[in-house]
């Protein structure tokens, strides 16, 4: 029997962790889930500690191995589409704070969603969302920074690819507007949507004062993330198109 070092570990823990999202997205019941993970490493720690590889385990594709167990469970589409409530919560939060701060910085009295800000939005919204599944590429690449790297690449690859074959993106085109009117209902309905996912946690665990104080601390982590990605969204729109600017006055 072996003792397992440190880059062993995280794969078992990535491989665990990308199972886990695959089957949350899938609409495992928590409960099940839990048990699942949970049995799933220990047979990876057991055969890592037996000197064997994890594809004994999950043999050469780890997503068909998760596919094949969550299939036995009969999952509900409709429980993982409540996977994306915190995510929608999330973004109306993002949206409807920057709507509310930023015309009073630009002194106007409308609020524009540009196809960037969209496209920031909407692209860590899904790296969040997906960006744990790279876990199932651990039987293939080892380390973190490998799978990162290859994630990276295919990002680049992308966008090298769509410049050669001649697509051209505005930035700056102006997807949506609006007035402070709906800038209000967007708050409300983030605030509403955010309550109704704390009833959803609180109905499903049963409340002691342990757990009040952990969900009063995720929703200071929500509001505080919202302000913190409020001002990369700004700050990111202003240094991209200062730069896109600069480089087109001097190409």
């Amino acid at each position: 029997m072996l003792i397992l070092d440190q880059p062993t570990r995280s794969q078992i823990s990535d491989l665990s962790e990308a199972c886990g999202r695959y089957w949350e997205l899938r609409g495992i019941a928590k409960a099940h889930r839990n048990e699942m993970q949970l049995e799933l490493e220990h047979h990876l720690l057991q055969a890592a500690m037996d000197g064997k590889s994890l594809e004994t385990v999950v043999g050469p594709n780890p997503a068909a191995f998760a596919e094949a167990w969550a299939r036995e469970m009969h999952p509900h589409a409709l429980r993982g589409g409540i996977l994306l409530l915190p995510g929608l919560v999330y973004a109306l939060s993002v949206i409807s704070t920057t709507a509310l701060v930023e015309p009073l910085f630009a002194h106007t009295s409308s609020f524009t969603l540009t196809l960037f800000s969209a496209f920031v939005l909407g692209g860590c919204g899904v790296a969040a969302l997906l960006l744990p599944l790279a876990g199932f590429l651990v039987v293939r690449m080892r380390t973190r920074a490998e799978r990162r790297m290859l994630l990276a690449a295919v990002f680049v690859l992308g966008a090298l690819v769509a410049r050669l074959v001649g697509v051209r993106v505005n930035w700056s085109t102006t997807l949506l507007s609006w007035n402070w009117p709906l800038t209000f209902l967007l708050i409300t309905l983030a605030v509403g949507l955010a309550s109704l996912e704390c009833w959803r946690r609180v109905s499903h665990e049963r409340m002691s004062s342990g757990r009040r104080g952990k969900l009063w601390r995720s929703m200071l982590t929500l509001a505080s993330s919202v302000v913190l990605f409020d001002l990369f969204l700004g700050v990111s729109s202003v240094v991209f198109f200062n730069v896109c600017g600069l480089a087109g006055r001097v190409l």
